[in-house]
């Protein structure tokens, strides 16, 4: 198998998995908001919200780190085993100290929110821990080894055991069900990529300096990760502070629908930053340019087309799928799309600083964009409420956007070609002005089905080069026959 073949095969996976994964963890979301109510789903969302923030300090940035060494060390098999046990027995340990703090400090988060509720769910929530600590570090042994079929399998899994867990639990306990379906999926999904995943034998030989080394390297990601959370994250948690968990829950439906046009860079991410460290390894500089620029214009086109998908169809599936009482989502979903999509379109090669070594720029870019998006929020949202928190986070967004070009350029010396991602803006704002303009004066869901085949035609016509696509019909029909 060639090399595009494998990339195109192991993101064609990753994202099939994506897509399964959300489509099986989008009926808890559905359930929460229609069966318990927006207050319930507020905490769940503040449990959730609470869960990835604490993931990412407690993991010290160990599965990054895997990836990365275990991605350049792949061909050499006593520097893999060695790599592979100290992040395993440091994931063993740092997974026993996350279960003790948070069963601990669960009053204190309870206090902190103003949500009496969530000191009971975060108990609960704790056992998840060591399991999830362990479990991010064997997902990252298989990113490394680039097993995405492997990796697609049980991310499925993973999905699949937390809906059907929770769905057996919810309608009898409640919320407390929903977070009892969250740590039995990580205790399935860790005891089964230990079955599945061939794991080197333990070994402690030089296990101080591996251990350094992943650690060293982790804690430069953590940084970056806990900055990129803020500009994820902090809205909800400002709105949990300075709101109520009801609009919590209103909230969350908004991004949830604006990141998910993020699947596809986010599943293209999971193979570039290996393919890029792995290419930085061999010095093909050129190669890394290539698959950087097809990355981030098609990311574009995808996310361009799901933004329009949601101006012209999202208030009527908000209403469809939780009813009237998250109508207010729309607004907030429409700001939020303006950062998601811009933002989006560097996401799927946001690890290239990671994968060429320059680990410092990776919490520094987006710095400046974390400070503006807290304050902001903060500034924002006790006058606009939902609507401030989403403006705090698009801004914040496009600011990390635009720095990390800037540096992509200027460190990596990588050409963007400005003009073509202009064309594809400006064609798509001009069919949603169409759609504006016309929608009550023509059948809308009519008018905006015409005009999303418009653009997908354009998209293909245009923007997608007939080397490309002839690449495209030739793999395709390869894993036809």
């Amino acid at each position: 198998m060639s090399d595009l073949q494998k990339f195109v095969s192991d993101v064609g996976f990753t994202f099939i998995a994506s897509a399964v994964s959300m489509l099986l963890g989008f009926p808890i979301t559905v359930v929460l908001g229609r069966y318990l109510g927006a207050d319930d789903l507020g905490l769940y969302r503040m449990v959730n919200t609470i869960f990835g923030t604490v993931m990412l300090f407690v993991t010290i940035g160990i599965p990054a780190a895997v990836i990365k060494y275990v991605a350049e060390f792949r061909d050499n098999d006593k520097k893999l085993g060695q790599i592979v046990s100290g992040g395993l027995i440091t994931s063993i340990l740092l997974g026993l100290i996350s279960f003790i703090f948070i069963y601990v400090s669960a009053s204190l988060f309870a206090a902190v929110f103003h949500m009496p509720e969530l000191s009971g769910l975060l108990k609960i929530l704790a056992f998840a821990f060591p399991f999830s600590v362990v479990t991010g570090m064997l997902f990252g042994l298989l990113n490394g080894l680039r097993e995405m079929t492997k990796n697609a399998w049980i991310s499925i899994i993973q999905s699949a055991s937390m809906l059907i867990f929770t769905f057996l639990l919810i309608f009898n306990y409640g919320v407390n069900g929903a977070v009892v379906g969250i740590v039995f999926s990580y205790v399935m999904t860790t005891l089964l990529l230990i079955f599945v995943q061939k794991i080197p034998n333990l070994t402690f030989s030089n296990f101080s300096d591996n251990a350094f080394q992943l650690i060293n390297f982790g804690s430069k990601t953590v940084l970056s990760n806990a900055i990129n959370l803020i500009n994820y994250q902090a809205d909800i948690l400002m709105i949990g502070y300075f709101m109520t968990k009801t609009d919590v829950g209103v909230y969350s439906v908004a991004v949830m629908f604006a990141k998910l046009i993020w699947i596809l860079p986010d599943s293209i991410q999971k193979i570039t930053f290996p393919l890029i460290s792995e290419y930085h390894a061999k010095e093909m500089n050129g190669s890394i340019h290539i698959l950087v620029d097809k990355c981030m214009k098609y990311s574009c086109l995808f996310l361009v087309f799901g933004t329009t998908f949601f101006i012209f169809f999202g208030n009527r599936v908000i209403s469809l799928i939780f009813g009237a009482e998250f109508e207010h989502s729309y607004f907030p979903l429409i700001i939020l799309l303006i950062g998601t999509v811009l933002y989006g379109i560097t996401k799927s090669v946001g690890s290239i600083f990671a994968s060429v070594g320059k680990v410092s720029l990776v919490y520094k870019i987006p710095l400046i964009s974390a400070i503006s998006n807290i304050v902001l929020n903060i500034v924002l949202i006790p006058i606009y409420g939902m609507n401030g928190a989403a403006l705090a986070t698009t801004i914040s967004l496009i600011v990390s956007t635009v720095v990390m070009i800037s540096f992509m350029k200027t460190l990596i010396n990588i050409r963007v070609d400005f003009i073509w991602y202009i064309k594809v803006l400006f064609l798509s704002g001009l069919l949603i002005c169409f759609f504006l303009s016309f929608k009550n004066l023509i059948n809308d869901i009519l008018l905006g089905v015409i005009l999303q085949i418009i653009e997908l035609t354009l998209f293909s016509v245009y923007f997608i080069s007939n080397h490309d696509k002839n690449k495209m019909f030739h793999l395709f029909s390869i894993y036809v026959n």
